[in-house]
């Protein structure tokens, strides 16, 4: 008899982890899901700034102005394509970068875009974009 009673003392039961992990799941799904809900969509929202009126004596030269109906004006100064390329051509003062600035509206076709950078290829200078927004001008 005294060995079945040690016999049944050595079966003991295992605690089951099965509810401890469920209930540590539940309380990082909730933790979770609180601290989720504190952040507002505001505080995660950026204002973007916006320029209004452009100063164009402000940007970097050379300046390729390309407006909306297709017009070309180099610093400023209306020119034609050709006249834009030989102008460039020329190399640029000593310690300003080997670059030309297109500034272009953002709606401007692809096309029209690609069609002026190939024009401007000649040149031999590394085109830089700057872009405006729809409805802007200079």
């Amino acid at each position: 008899m005294l060995a079945s009673k040690l016999a049944a003392q050595r079966h003991r039961r295992r605690a089951d982890f099965g509810l401890a992990q469920v209930n540590i799941v539940l309380l990082l799904v909730l933790f979770f899901l609180v601290v989720g809900t504190i952040v507002e969509n505001d505080e995660l929202a950026v204002d973007l700034s916006q320029t209004t009126d452009l100063p164009l004596e402000r940007l970097p030269r050379p300046l390729l102005l390309i407006d909306g109906e297709g017009g070309w004006s180099l610093d400023g100064a209306p020119m034609e394509e050709g006249a834009v390329v030989e102008a460039l051509s020329a190399p640029p003062p000593e310690g300003q970068p080997n670059a030309v600035y297109i500034l272009a509206p953002r709606d401007m076709p692809a096309d029209r875009l690609l069609r002026a950078m190939q024009v401007l290829l000649p040149a031999g200078r590394t085109v830089k974009l700057v872009t405006l927004k729809a409805g802007d001008s200079e």
